[in-house]
C-alpha cells in the first residue's frame, strides 16, 4: 500500500509530531510504501494565517506530491496554519481516499482546546456561528484572530468541506461523544476510535527512585499550579521536565520547597531513564485531552500515572488498576492520592505496575496499533469509490 502522510509541524514538537513519526516508522515496518508531505508554521505563520480559509500554495503542492507519489490513500494529521483544508480538495481533484486523525478541537472551536481562562469553555459545541469564542478571544486572546479562525471553520462548514474525508480518526471514546454531539453529527458513520501508541523502551536495570514525575507543557490547561500545590512543602519529591509559560512560577515553588526539581527540557533519552526510575507519573491536565503520549510511554514501561478523571483520560487510568484519579484542579485529592500511592505495600504498588504494563500491550503497543491502522485504511480504499 502507499500512503501519503500530510502533517504541519509545530514550531516546538509536540505529541502530534511524534504520532506522525511513530505511525509512519511502523507502516514502514510493516512493508508499505510511505511518504511525507511537510508543512510547517516557522515561517510567515501570520500570512499562512491569513490563507487559512483557501491557501493556494497548498493546494498546488499537495496535487504536485499526489501526482508525484500515486498514493493509494492519504492520511492528514495537522493542517493548521501551513496547510489549510484547501489540501482535501487538491486530494479529490485527484480522487484520493483520505482518512484525518482529530488531535484537537480545532474544528469544534478556535481554542483548539475547549479550555479558556482557566476553566473548560464548551460553548463553540453549540451551533451556529461561535460568538462568544470571539467575544472573549479564546485564540491567544485575540478577538480578531478567534474572529478569523472562527469565520474560516464556519466557511468550510456550511460548504461542507469535511464532507471530502472518507474517516476520521478519534482518539478516545470521550472525544468520539464531543465531535458526535457537535456539527459533526452530520459525519457520525466516520468517526471511528484509535488510540495513538508508542514503542516499547526499557533500561536494561530498572532502579526504581523515590521520586514522582511530571513531564510536559508548562501551561495552566496542563494542571501544572495544581501539581505545584499538591507538592509544596511535602516530603514526597517531584521532578518536573518541560518549558512552558509558567516556568517562572515554577521556579518560584522549588525555591520555597525542595522537595519539588525543575529539570527544563531534557533529550528523550534522558526523560527515558527518568520517567523509568519514578515512583509513578503525574498527570494533572485539566482540558479535555484527546490522549496524552506520556501516558502510553508510562505504561510502556509499568510505571502507574495518577491522573484528573476526565475526558478521554478517566477512559485510559483506571483507578486503583493501573494507577490512581483524582479530582480535577483538585489539588487537595491530589496530595491524597500521592499520599495514598506512597504508603501502599509493595505487592500492591507491583500490582499497579503489571497491569500498566499490560494496558500497554493491550492497546497502545505498535502491534495493536498496526492492526487497528490498516484496517482503517483497507475499509477506507476498498468503500471510497462508491461515494464518487
Amino acid at each position: 500500500m502507499r500512503i501519503l502522510i500530510i502533517h504541519t509541524f509545530y514550531k516546538l514538537q509536540g505529541g502530534e509530531d511524534i504520532v506522525v513519526e511513530n505511525e509512519m516508522k511502523l507502516l514502514h515496518e510493516n512493508g508499505h510504501e510511505v511518504e511525507l508531505l511537510k508543512f510547517d508554521n516557522s515561517n510567515s505563520s501570520f500570512i499562512k494565517l491569513i490563507l487559512m480559509p483557501f491557501n493556494l500554495f497548498a493546494y498546488f503542492k499537495t496535487k504536485k506530491f499526489i501526482r508525484h507519489f500515486k498514493p493509494d490513500i492519504i492520511h492528514i494529521h495537522n493542517l493548521h496554519f501551513g496547510a489549510s483544508l484547501s489540501v482535501l480538495y487538491a486530494a479529490k481533484n485527484l480522487k484520493i481516499p483520505i482518512v484525518m486523525t482529530l488531535h484537537n478541537y480545532r474544528f469544534l472551536c478556535p481554542s483548539g482546546s475547549l479550555y479558556f481562562n482557566g476553566k473548560l469553555f464548551i460553548d463553540s459545541l453549540q451551533p451556529g456561528f461561535p460568538w462568544l469564542a470571539v467575544k472573549k478571544g479564546v485564540y491567544k486572546n485575540s478577538r480578531v484572530l478567534t474572529f478569523w479562525l472562527a469565520l474560516s471553520n464556519y466557511f468550510h462548514q456550511k460548504i461542507n468541506t469535511l464532507n471530502i474525508v472518507d474517516k476520521f480518526i478519534l482518539l478516545g471514546n470521550h472525544s468520539l461523544h464531543l465531535f458526535s454531539e457537535s456539527h459533526f453529527k452530520a459525519f457520525k458513520d466516520k468517526l471511528v476510535v484509535k488510540p495513538n501508541f508508542t514503542y516499547l523502551k526499557t533500561l536494561e536495570k530498572k532502579i526504581t527512585g523515590k521520586y514522582f514525575i511530571f513531564i510536559g507543557r508548562l501551561t495552566e490547561e496542563k494542571g501544572i499550579n495544581t501539581l505545584l500545590k499538591a507538592f509544596l512543602d511535602q516530603s514526597i519529591n517531584l521532578k518536573i521536565i518541560g518549558s512552558g509559560p509558567l516556568e517562572n512560577a515554577v521556579l518560584d515553588t522549588c525555591q520555597k520547597s525542595i522537595n519539588i526539581e525543575f529539570l527544563g527540557q531534557k533529550s528523550s533519552t534522558d526523560v527515558s531513564k527518568l520517567l523509568e526510575n519514578a515512583e509513578a507519573l503525574i498527570f494533572p491536565s485539566e482540558w479535555f485531552e484527546t490522549f496524552g503520549m506520556v501516558l502510553s510511554e508510562s505504561f510502556s514501561k509499568g510505571v502507574p500515572v495518577i491522573a484528573s478523571e476526565l475526558g478521554d483520560i478517566k477512559n485510559i487510568v483506571l483507578n486503583n488498576q493501573n494507577g490512581l484519579t483524582f479530582e480535577p484542579g483538585n489539588f487537595l485529592d491530589l496530595r491524597e492520592k500521592i499520599n495514598y500511592f506512597d504508603n501502599l505495600s509493595l505487592a500492591k504498588k507491583n500490582s499497579l505496575k503489571k497491569l500498566a504494563l499490560e494496558t500497554y500491550n493491550d492497546k497502545f503497543s505498535p502491534k495493536a496499533n498496526y492492526q487497528e491502522l490498516h484496517s482503517i485504511y483497507k475499509k477506507v480504499i476498498s468503500t471510497h469509490f462508491y461515494r464518487q
